[in-house]
């Protein structure tokens, strides 16, 4: 039986977090959709993930971090995507890090993070102490979707947690970016322009 906390407070999202922490799923609110998430440490419950949304384990996936320390538990970051994550995140920016071994490969071949600036999508990270899997609440190839009617009941009925904060403001998805000493390689394009991450690093 799928729970559903509309509205959720911060006993609410405890909840939910504590649920994500043990491998159970969970659809919640982030900066643009509502996402699908679960414990990204947890290989069997990323599994989950790929199964519930019918989408091959070949198309790797994000996660949400609460915080620039959080991130590092999972990844080593060098100088520059330091500096990037301290000036652009909580926001509209996914970074591609090299991911430490307590990351699983099924969730991908490095660690790919934001910090959300959806206050309960950061809270729900930070309360679950683990890197909450942030994909799309949606079947593989599909749009996402921005209020709980929306959502394919067949995918709300195969998660264990619903956090439902009405309807979302439709934004931009995030920038995908991968950066070294000297350069700024962007997989997606978003609302932060690889020319601004340039300029901000003088690089």
């Amino acid at each position: 039986m799928t729970l559903i906390l509309k509205d959720p407070d911060d006993e609410a999202i405890e909840q939910a977090a504590e649920r994500i922490r043990e491998g159970e799923t969970c659809i919640y609110p982030t900066e643009t959709c509502y996402g699908l998430g679960t414990n990204a440490l947890k290989e069997e419950a990323v599994r989950k993930i790929y199964e519930i949304k019918e989408r091959g384990e070949s198309k790797k996936l994000t996660c949400i971090v609460p915080s620039l320390e959080k991130a590092e538990e999972h990844c080593n970051l060098n100088r520059n995507e330091r500096k990037v994550c301290e000036r652009f995140m909580p926001g509209p920016l996914t970074l591609v890090a090299d991911k430490k071994e307590n990351v699983p490969g099924i969730l991908n071949s490095e660690f790919v993070f934001r910090i959300s600036s959806n206050e309960v999508a950061n809270k729900l990270a930070e309360k679950a102490e683990v890197p909450v899997v942030a994909t799309s609440a949606n079947f593989s190839g599909t749009e996402g979707k921005y209020s709980l009617g929306n959502i394919s009941m067949v995918i709300k009925e195969r998660v264990d947690v619903i956090l439902g904060c009405g309807e979302l403001e439709k934004k931009e998805p995030s920038t995908v970016a991968k950066i070294d000493d000297k350069e700024v390689n962007v997989f997606r394009e978003g609302p932060v322009s690889k020319e601004e991450v340039e300029r901000f690093l003088n690089i």
